[in-house]
């Protein structure tokens, strides 16, 4: 048996997309104070009415042209106003029946679309970030430079994220990783900027644990900062 919270929970789309009659309206409002499902949903589909208005919704005759079109009985033209009256209220009850349904799909499929969405990016975006290690380089003597390495490990080797600041102005500087046997390999490079700071990713094939120490040098070989790891 279906619950009055139940059908209450049937409104969200119509109270989306404005189709609710007044009484409807004041009553998912009230409900909705209260219930965090709701809460949750209207979270997830409340742009969906800028979405439908770039879509032409399905279009109707106006009524004017529709009562034009019908044929005219005697009997109604012999009638009394009552009876067109009626005629009216039915129609407009037809009207709002057809304009409920749509909503309510349109409603449903854009609450199908968001959950599809979940569905294939939610694993994507509960795997845990690779695992990183952070290090404070070692100015030499006389330098003012402060650079911060984050080695982050990748299927391919390590990722290296500098942060550097008072560095040399308008040089080429390169950083190197050092293996353990003494080997070394540049792994990025940039030119100095006049504020002196600058954000650089490099990238080695080297894992981290092969890393022993990394430099940051400028291209005539002169030592700005180390980091022992």
């Amino acid at each position: 048996m279906t619950s009055e919270r139940d059908e209450l929970h049937l409104l969200l789309g119509g109270y989306v997309l404005g189709g609710l009659s007044d009484e409807d309206h004041r009553a998912f409002t009230e409900h909705l104070r209260t219930c965090a499902a709701c809460q949750a949903e209207l979270g997830q589909v409340s742009g969906l009415p800028r979405l439908l208005s770039l879509v032409d919704p399905p279009t109707e005759q106006p009524y004017a042209a529709g009562l034009a079109s019908r044929p005219t009985s005697p009997e109604r033209v012999a009638g009394s106003d009552a009876v067109g009256l009626a005629d009216l209220l039915a129609e407009g009850r037809r009207r709002r029946r057809r304009r409920r349904g749509w909503l309510g799909a349109a409603a449903g499929v854009a609450a199908a679309g968001v959950f599809a969405a979940g569905a294939a990016w939610g694993p994507a975006l509960l795997d845990p970030p690779p695992p990183s290690e952070h290090y404070t380089a070692t100015a030499v003597a006389g330098s003012t430079a402060t650079v911060g390495v984050d080695l982050i490990t990748r299927g391919w080797g390590t990722q290296l994220d500098l942060a550097c600041s008072d560095m040399p102005v308008g040089e080429e500087i390169v950083v190197y990783v050092i293996d353990a046997a003494g080997r070394e390999s540049p792994a990025g490079s940039w030119l100095g900027t006049r504020s002196g700071y600058a954000r650089v990713t490099g990238a080695t094939a080297l894992r981290p644990e092969q890393i022993r120490s990394i430099e940051v040098r400028t291209t005539s070989g002169a030592v700005i900062a180390t980091v022992r790891t």
